[in-house]
């Protein structure tokens, strides 16, 4: 049984590369791509190990071990928060997987229980958003994050995070595996316990070539769509007739309840407030889920972004038309969900 947090992992910080030499010492490239499987997200199930020599890291039985993880479609994990429901099949990956050049910047290993994420980060506004998906499940993440991917160059490099599940194992390294546009995880683990009362997960951000990523990548075995680069979905967005803008900057409030919903809705014009209840009526509240209502100034956009602070506060910012210029922004009101396991315990200030 493992409660505790370990430390990013110094081996991350190597090229994938080097992970990947310490697959291959196990088993050749052919055989690697073929023994690859998805990781169960039960923790008594045994998996297969390459029964090769222990790894360089201290500690244990550090066999490495292949893993490549079939990932579910989803915007933000479970509500809940338990581990994400990738199936219990063992599941060849494609056969002619191959390490993909890339660089872990960030790799965590622990029982946070953070959303499924597979994400790819295109820009210095989306690594922005980023981290918000960890504010609620592992601060330290957030932030760790956000410092250490800081001085990606966009122009040459992406960045890949992705979350994973690793059973009754803790990582000790990842390694990013392609096949066409089909990406999958490399776990580097000791052998798994018999059983476990809580599973592990993998927290990784590679930096990859722009020239080396998938034209059109998919996640794991299952072929998953990428999520978001940050939490949180659009259930409402207009534009505001005659709006302006109040105090300094874009103010919010929550509106999960009737009650406070209806106090958001009455500081809207009249069409505006009508055009947010039309939408909302389309999106039911999900179990599990919090909204939060806003006011956005912006130069045509066409959605909204949430950010969240690891210190509980929560805002939004507009999405598309950032590089549009007009003589006087234009006024939204913008509703976004967000599943309750992203937000931190407390949220201090919604602005």
């Amino acid at each position: 049984m493992f409660s505790h947090r370990t430390e990013p992992v110094v081996e991350s910080a190597r090229p994938s590369h080097m992970l990947l030499m310490k697959l291959r010492r196990a088993v050749s490239v052919a055989v690697l791509a073929a023994s690859l499987t998805a990781l169960s997200t039960g923790c008594g199930q045994d998996r297969p190990t390459t029964g090769a020599p222990p790894s360089d890291s201290a500690g244990g039985d550090h066999s490495p071990t292949a893993s490549a993880t079939g990932v579910p479609p989803s915007t933000g994990g479970t509500p809940s928060g338990s581990p994400s429901s990738a199936g219990t099949a063992t599941t060849p990956v494609q056969s002619g997987a191959h390490g993909i050049e890339s660089r872990a910047v960030y790799l965590s290993a622990g029982v946070h229980r953070p959303p499924a994420v597979h994400s790819v980060v295109n820009s210095e506004l989306e690594l922005s958003r980023f981290p918000s998906w960890f504010a609620g499940s592992d601060p330290t993440a957030a932030r760790e994050i956000a410092q250490r991917a800081q001085k990606t160059d966009f122009s040459r490099n992406v960045l890949v995070g992705w979350v994973e599940t690793t059973g009754c194992s803790q990582a000790t390294g990842a390694v990013l595996l392609a096949s066409g546009d089909r990406l999958t995880l490399g776990v580097i683990q000791p052998k798994p316990k018999p059983e476990c009362l809580v599973a592990y997960q993998v927290t990784v951000v590679f930096e990859v070539p722009r020239d080396r990523m998938p034209k059109h990548p998919v996640f794991g075995t299952g072929g998953a769509a990428a999520t978001a680069p940050g939490p949180g979905t659009t259930v409402a967005f207009t534009h505001l007739e005659g709006g302006t803008a109040q105090g300094q900057g874009p103010k919010g409030s929550e509106v999960t309840q009737p009650a406070q919903l209806n106090a958001y809705l009455a500081g809207l014009p009249a069409a505006g407030a009508a055009a947010v209840r039309a939408q909302l009526a389309a999106h039911p509240l999900k179990s599990g889920e919090r909204r939060f209502g806003f006011k956005l100034s912006g130069c045509r956009p066409t959605g909204a972004a949430l950010l969240i602070t690891p210190e509980g506060r929560v805002s939004a910012s507009p999405t598309e038309g950032e590089n549009l210029r007009c003589i006087r922004p234009e006024i939204y009101a913008a509703v976004l969900a967000v599943p309750v396991n992203v937000l931190p315990t407390r949220v201090t200030a919604i602005d």
